[in-house]
């Protein structure tokens, strides 16, 4: 029979081991699916690299569904992911990555990290922190995914990266780059023609997250939030003046953030919410949907 002292000293192993027992189960795991372990930032990107390497990889998410990327922390088994991991696919300037990417790479060294933004004329001062020498990609607008022009540059980062890690196989990814550069051209053509003849309109959205959108499309984005922070009283009150000089009857925002504001702003032009999905699963579905939203909706004529 086990003494006091023996099943404490059984009870303090089996605490200390079971971190490391659930890391080697992980890493089990990953031996029996017989395939190299990628991680992305965004639910976006990971639908592009499963496109392009046609499930050669296994492909995880650090950022999960409903969270937001201003505010989301790593946790330890988030972590896990990148244990094992090959490459990291990074976007290069979402809040979370600048925070948490040294610890990424400390904690893999092995592991490649590549920003799939790489080559991409980037929007600044959108973004809701401010640059400085230590962060200088903080006040950079990251939401390339959300343009079909973008989507193409990172595709073909993500093949580059993928031909470089398995050269044998690059044929194979080149090829599926050519598919998925068809899709987006045909994504690019249905947008043009849903937003024929209103070039440029404005629409007024809460956080800026169709900054490359209206740059690829002639739209102009009103921005509520002012530097990622909530607009003051005067601010608002110029939005609604300017909102109601231009026409405008809509606010967008994002399904992550609080719509209080968005719909005092609704009321006071006699107009409404559209609440939209920026992380959508379905990236091609979204974007169009976004374009046929904005077309809808009573914007200001050009």
């Amino acid at each position: 029979m086990l003494t006091f002292a023996a099943m404490t000293r059984f009870r303090f192993l089996f605490l200390f081991l079971l971190p490391i027992l659930a890391l080697v189960s992980c890493k089990d795991k990953r031996i029996n699916s017989g395939k190299p372990q990628l991680t992305v930032s965004i639910i976006p990107q990971r639908n592009l690299v499963k496109f392009i390497s046609g499930g050669n990889f296994d492909v995880q998410v650090m950022l999960p569904t409903g969270s937001n990327h201003e505010t989301y922390e790593p946790t330890p088994r988030d972590m896990e992911k990148i244990a094992s991991s090959e490459l990291y696919f990074a976007l290069g300037a979402l809040d979370f990555e600048l925070t948490w990417m040294d610890r990424f790479k400390a904690s893999n060294p092995k592991m490649k990290v590549v920003t799939t933004n790489e080559g991409i004329e980037i929007l600044r001062g959108h973004a809701h922190t401010e640059s400085g020498p230590d962060q200088p990609n903080r006040g950079i607008d990251p939401h390339t995914w959300l343009s079909p022009l973008c989507m193409k540059i990172q595709a073909a980062n993500v093949c580059k990266a993928l031909s470089e890690t398995d050269s044998v196989n690059s044929a194979y990814y080149a090829s599926n780059l050519a598919k998925f550069n068809l899709l987006a051209d045909s994504v690019d053509r249905i947008i043009l023609n849903k937003l024929a003849g209103i070039k440029g309109k404005s629409f007024l959205i809460f956080h800026p997250a169709l900054g490359y959108f209206a740059r690829d499309y002639g739209l102009d984005q009103i921005s509520i939030e002012q530097d990622g922070k909530e607009p003051s009283p005067a601010y608002l009150a110029e939005l609604i003046r300017t909102a109601k000089e231009k026409g405008i009857k809509t606010v967008f925002i994002s399904k992550e953030f609080d719509t209080r504001n968005a719909e005092a702003i609704a009321r006071e032009i006699n107009g409404k919410v559209v609440i939209f999905d920026p992380m959508s699963e379905d990236w091609a579905g979204n974007i169009i949907t976004l374009a046929g939203l904005i077309a809808g909706s009573e914007v200001s004529k050009p």
